[in-house]
């Protein structure tokens, strides 16, 4: 009060703040609301969280992702807006559509060029983005022969494959399938686990996959999109049994199926702790890359 009267300030605005001060101190102590209020402090440009999505289809001309290298620069935007400093890109590989192998090196070609003007934007907008390149590669019969080949890329130079099945594959075929790429030194990552029905059925199946070794991804649009059915109780029951190992936003376009984390980041944070959505956001994501064993 005294300060206020020496700056010919009325007594009211001094104490307007120091009670905002203690409400919010109060919040912050305060178990129900903690949790979202220092979400909210980290995630907001501060440089402390920044999220790697490792399955991403923003590289233009090449598959069902982007279709130019304008929509390919908008998507760019769009994540590292979101606080996506690291795009691992994963164009996906389907050797049932391809007759020759001549037509997989002109596709691999595509997604070079495609990949250098990605690069060659990012160091000019976004500078300390850091760009990577993989395959979302559909499981085939010779998909060993095709990544020892180089027909198809792990993700970066790590060891580490994202293999994605067709939605109604038996999940002997897929435990099956898996397990043969570990034995032969190729760490595969499910992608979007939460998509495949008889995987989905048995929570104890994704946690006979982990024990094998295979990392479960799961896509950042099911987490926030998906609130009833089989795929949203999937998704809930592996999250509760600590089985997710990373989220990604499987993005192909600048409108239904953008390249954001961050709501999904919040909504795990704020339901199973801030500890798990940085781990499968940053940390998990950034192991991978770096060739690091995860557990």
């Amino acid at each position: 009060y005294q300060n206020s009267q020496e700056n010919s300030m009325p007594s009211g605005f001094i104490w307007q703040i120091n009670f905002t001060s203690i409400n919010f101190i109060y919040a912050l102590t305060n178990a129900r609301t903690s949790d979202k209020i220092l979400i909210s402090m980290e995630m907001r440009g501060t440089g402390m969280w920044q999220m790697t999505d490792l399955h991403c289809h923003a590289l233009c001309s090449v598959d069902d992702g982007a279709k130019d290298v304008e929509q390919m620069q908008k998507m760019l935007d769009i994540a590292y807006d979101d606080g996506i400093s690291v795009i691992c890109f994963t164009p996906h590989f389907k050797l049932h559509h391809f007759h020759t192998d001549e037509e997989i090196v002109r596709y691999n070609g595509k997604i070079r060029d495609s990949f250098s003007i990605a690069c060659k934007y990012a160091s000019e907008v976004h500078p300390d983005m850091r760009l990577y390149l993989g395959n979302e590669i559909m499981y085939h019969h010779d998909i060993y022969e095709s990544i020892k080949n180089g027909r198809c890329s792990r993700l970066g130079s790590s060891s580490y494959s994202l293999v994605e099945f067709l939605p109604d594959t038996p999940f002997f075929e897929i435990r099956s399938a898996l397990s043969n790429l570990m034995r032969k030194g190729v760490r595969p990552i499910l992608a979007h686990a939460e998509r495949y029905v008889d995987l989905s059925k048995n929570v104890g199946r994704a946690r006979e996959l982990r024990e094998l070794g295979v990392l479960i991804q799961v896509n950042a649009s099911s987490i926030t999109k998906l609130k009833f059915g089989r795929s949203a109780r999937f998704i809930k029951r592996l999250f509760k049994s600590s089985l997710v190992d990373l989220i990604a936003t499987d993005a192909h376009d600048t409108a239904s199926f953008k390249p954001i984390m961050s709501k999904a980041v919040s909504t795990v944070a704020r339901k199973y702790g801030v500890k798990i959505a940085k781990k499968i956001s940053q940390e998990n994501p950034s192991l991978i890359l770096e060739n690091k064993n995860i557990f």
